[in-house]
């Protein structure tokens, strides 16, 4: 009985279980992914014109795939819960019932913002980008300057139409921190419409109480589908739309996976500081994550004040608090694994070990130790004034009203220069989609809520040192009499709160703005004057940085001596494991599969309140047709040692063959501070099993998405 229970717990980890790699990486790693026990070819893995990585498409934040012929897609709920928002109305909240569309027709739109980009093409522009960025000479700003005129360019070049007028969406991107760049080219689907989710007691089970933990039970998945025009082309929302007809989409798996099998999963990983200064990681241990959290406890307070307030407004504040529950969570996950003995040594020891190592190799030593050097001293000045710039950001985000009227004087301050002069995100290619998410503030304002936030993040503003003062804004609240009163003259009656006149003030131009008398343009265009100033030194950085950390990569690199992955950045990716458990304590194991018994032992109050219907159900779960023989009952959630991140959330989970087998969700408490430092002994990917998805279908009585499915 031990012995078993130890060999699903703890199989030896692989060299590759670390590593979101590029695909184009992964046929040098072919001999090692066989051993692993990958049965197709590691070329089948890396080619985005077949399948599985053809099916892979990005939702902006999270990763999805395609499931069907037409155009059927598959990723987490949590990741559909501005989807599940804008199907919502008073009388239907579709956060907490879940949605089932009867048929093709009964599926609605969710939103004019919603977007799914499918990576036809990659290019590596990195002759081209250094090439063009001029002399050694250049300053820093300028260096800087340039890099962006040339993304500009360069993707101004990838998205002109075609002969036929048809048109691409591009992305320029680097690659080991300056090292390498790269030129994605994706189509852009404009049209999706809900199909599925499972109910938020389902969904969510155990809230934020088993976020990030395990054993987990969650039914964390959902289902759109993506429409074009009659012709096949991508259009925006119309009824004539048809479903979209992908070249390829993923075969699920019928027999999912057990203990030690072999695991894949391709995906949009956000971001990773693996290779970052250990003095990066000591300011965030000693500086912001304690703030983030003292900052975040206070906002979910403030919210969930008014929630009892006005409990009709949960749907809209609900998933505000969620995702600032969920950060908070993650940053003190990172403070307890960087308190645990050794964890920051590993970081210290690596980075100790580079540095023996270059002055071992005088070949390589000097140039490097010089770009290290200044390189800290940059990042030391920039540090001094990170704590008014972060009031600055959190405030763009606590008032969704401020954020547009934010945007809108960009806009406007961009629009005085060319357009390929103007900073990306700003430029004419850019504009709709900030309309459209203007108009989508219908379905998330709630300004009670705003006020509350605002609040607290000012009240920080005005308690900051006399050295780190934020002079425009302290002058714009003194001209309204305080705070309060500052508050009141924001929160009474904004004209701002009219989707037409939001979106009338994207058009205007930085005269009219600056004349202007509306209180949240005259409170944007205060906090822009600071903030462009702060760009100003950024761009600074950001110069040094280019000059500086691509000697430093390079170096990294030379030493390592072999394969080396970079960061994530949100390019697609691949990482690869096995379904294993972990040992976090002495004494305790935990078992790599969770089951509908273990869900039915949890159930109670919320939020354990797993609807009844799934409930009475699970109880014939062992006779289920997705019972695991193995388990006995119907497999729930699996953990994995793949190496993911925020951005994985939807990614598929393949199994040695290639189908689908879950998707990835989730990381265990242990794993947070991962995105540093990686230990393959308890670092763990939580994923929902397929079973699970196909048992949940049939309660709701699914049975036409089941039959798309195969199944």
């Amino acid at each position: 009985m031990f012995s078993t229970l130890l060999m699903l717990v703890a199989i030896a980890p692989s060299p590759a279980d670390e590593g979101m790699w590029l695909p184009e990486q992964l046929p040098q790693m072919s001999e090692l992914l066989t051993e692993m026990g990958l049965a197709v070819p590691a070329a089948d893995f890396a080619d985005l014109g077949a399948a599985p990585l053809g099916a892979i498409i990005s939702t902006g934040g999270c990763t999805a795939s395609f499931l069907s012929k037409d155009g059927l897609v598959i990723t987490n709920r949590h990741c559909a819960t501005r989807y599940l928002r804008a199907i919502s109305d008073e009388d239907n909240d579709r956060l907490e019932a879940g949605f089932v569309a009867d048929s093709r027709a009964s599926e609605p739109s969710v939103g004019l913002s919603a977007r799914l980009w499918i990576v036809t093409g990659t290019e590596d522009v990195t002759e081209q980008v250094k090439r063009k960025l001029g002399p050694r000479l250049l300053g820093d700003a300028a260096r800087q300057a340039r890099l962006e005129r040339l993304e500009s360019e360069l993707v101004a070049d990838c998205e002109a139409p075609d002969e036929a007028g048809r048109s691409s969406r591009c992305f320029f991107t680097e690659l080991y921190d300056g090292v390498n760049y790269q030129l994605v080219t994706t189509t852009e689907l404009r049209d999706v419409r809900m199909v599925y989710a499972p109910p938020r007691g389902l969904a969510n089970f155990g809230g934020d109480v088993d976020n990030w933990q395990w054993p987990r039970h969650s039914a964390d998945f959902a289902m759109v589908r993506a429409y074009v025009g009659p012709d096949g082309e991508p259009a925006d929302f119309a009824p004539e739309n048809v479903p979209y007809q992908p070249p390829r989409w993923l075969t699920p798996s019928t027999e999912g996976v057990g203990p030690g099998d072999f695991v894949a999963a391709a995906g949009y990983p956000g971001g990773t500081d693996r290779y970052a200064r250990a003095s990066e990681l000591l300011f965030h241990i000693e500086t912001v994550y304690p703030a983030e959290l003292t900052m975040r406890d206070e906002l979910i307070a403030a919210l969930e004040a008014e929630i009892v307030a006005a409990p009709e407004a949960a749907a809209r504040i609900q998933p505000t608090i969620g995702s600032i529950g969920n950060y908070r969570k993650n940053f003190q996950g990172m403070l307890d694994a960087f308190d645990r003995p050794g964890v920051l040594d590993i970081k210290l020891s690596q980075e100790a070990d580079l540095e023996s190592w270059f002055l071992e190799n005088p070949q390589q030593s000097d140039r490097w130790l010089e770009a290290v050097d200044e390189l800290e001293v940059r990042l030391d000045m920039a540090r001094t004034t990170w704590e008014p710039e972060w009031l600055a950001r959190r405030l763009l985000r606590s008032g969704e009203l401020l954020n547009h009227a934010h945007t809108a004087v960009r806009f406007a301050t961009e629009r005085e220069r060319p357009d390929l002069q103007r900073e990306p995100g700003y430029q004419d290619r850019d504009l709709e989609r900030a309309g459209h998410r203007a108009a989508a503030l219908d379905q998330s304002l709630w300004l009670p809520a705003d006020r509350a936030t605002m609040s607290i993040v000012l009240t920080r503003v005005q308690a900051l040192p006399d050295d780190q003062r934020i002079a425009p804004l302290d002058a714009w609240l003194e001209q309204r009499g305080g705070l309060e009163p500052a508050l009141e003259l924001l929160f009474d009656e904004p004209t701002l709160v009219d989707r037409d006149a939001r979106l009338a003030l994207l058009g205007a131009d930085l005269s009219e703005l600056e004349r202007s008398e509306d209180p949240w343009v005259t409170l944007a265009v205060a906090l822009e004057s600071w903030l462009s100033e702060r760009r100003k030194e950024q761009e600074l950085l950001a110069g040094a940085k280019l000059r500086l950390v691509p000697k430093y990569m390079q170096g990294l690199r030379a030493h390592s001596g072999g394969l080396m992955y970079p960061d994530a950045n949100s390019t697609l990716r691949v990482t690869v494991g096995h379904v294993e458990g972990y040992s976090p304590l002495e004494a305790l194991l935990y078992t790599p599969q969770t089951t509908l018994a273990g869900m039915v032992a949890k159930v109670g109050e919320p939020p354990f309140d797993a609807p009844v219907a799934y409930v009475e159900a699970a109880a014939s779960g062992t006779a289920s047709r997705w019972a695991d023989p193995s388990l006995g009952d119907v497999p729930v959630n699996f953990l994995t040692t793949l190496d993911i991140t925020g951005g994985n959330s939807g990614s598929p989970v393949l199994d040695a063959r290639g189908q689908l087998v879950g998707l990835v969700f989730d990381g265990n408490y242990e794993s947070i501070s991962a995105d540093w430092v990686f230990e393959p002994d308890i670092t763990r990917g939580i994923c929902v099993d397929i079973r699970y998805l196909y048992w949940s279908l049939e309660v709701a009585g699914a049975a036409a998405l089941l039959e798309e499915l195969g199944v």
